[in-house]
């Protein structure tokens, strides 16, 4: 099973308390839907997006320690809905994960390259998921 690829900066200023609200972007209900009950079933408070316009929206008017991104979106796709997050989010450290298809590392260094802060690939699981949200709470612990 691979590990969820980090970039070193991650989680920054995301609360001490706990990675709990999650905003999933995905042009796809079903991929959406299991992401959610993933995290709801580990006490996790989500909210979705279905475009990346709607992604940019949401984080405007409210706060979220941490977004899952889908890459290919028809009109924006998740690259250019992360650069217009963190254009516009006041917490530049947002932890903003891809979620894609493409694990090569060539595409981990793209995403990386994109501002991206992790990789999951699809189709997402459990463990990964459990994995990525322990390596986000360490490092907010680690960077107190």
């Amino acid at each position: 099973m691979d590990s969820p690829s980090l970039h070193p900066n991650i989680g920054g200023s995301t609360p001490l308390s706990e990675l709990g609200k999650i905003l999933i972007v995905d042009d796809d209900e079903t991929n959406r839907l299991v992401v959610r009950v993933l995290m709801e079933r580990r006490n996790y408070h989500v909210s979705e997006a279905a475009s990346g316009p709607e992604a940019i929206d949401l984080v405007k008017a409210e706060p979220f320690d941490v977004v899952l991104m889908d890459l290919s979106m028809p009109g924006m796709d998740g690259f250019e809905a992360a650069r217009r997050i963190r254009e516009h989010n006041a917490d530049r450290t947002l932890p903003v994960v891809a979620l894609t298809a493409h694990t090569s590392q060539q595409h981990q260094t793209l995403c990386r390259q994109e501002g991206m802060n992790a990789v999951l690939r699809k189709p997402l699981d459990a463990e990964q998921l459990d994995r990525l949200m322990a390596l986000l709470k360490m490092n907010v612990n680690n960077a107190i």
